[in-house]
């Protein structure tokens, strides 16, 4: 799910159902999206990832995404909050 602002779009979700993980379905999911959004005339996609989230990050690095900047205290945990990682790709 994404939201698209002129030639700019945010990816507000990636997801799979935790039995179908490992399998690649995000990874062509997100190829997918990207495909579409480039067809939409988006030039630039952004995201945010929690910096704990090991498995969606090396998904981002992997498509292209680059960290360009943190968010502190932006996902509430136990005890303490994490930060989101804001990544970005250029598409088109």
């Amino acid at each position: 799910m994404s939201r698209q602002a002129a030639d700019e779009a945010e990816i507000l979700s990636v997801a799979v159902a935790r039995n179908s993980q490992g399998r690649g379905l995000a990874r062509q999911l997100l190829t997918l999206h990207l495909r579409r959004l480039a067809g939409l005339g988006v030039r630039t996609v952004f995201l945010e990832v929690d910096e704990h989230n090991t498995p969606a990050i090396k998904l981002y690095n992997r498509a292209g995404f680059r960290e360009v900047s943190r968010r502190s205290n932006y996902y509430p945990l136990p005890r303490k909050t994490a930060r989101a990682l804001v990544l970005r790709r250029d598409i088109g």
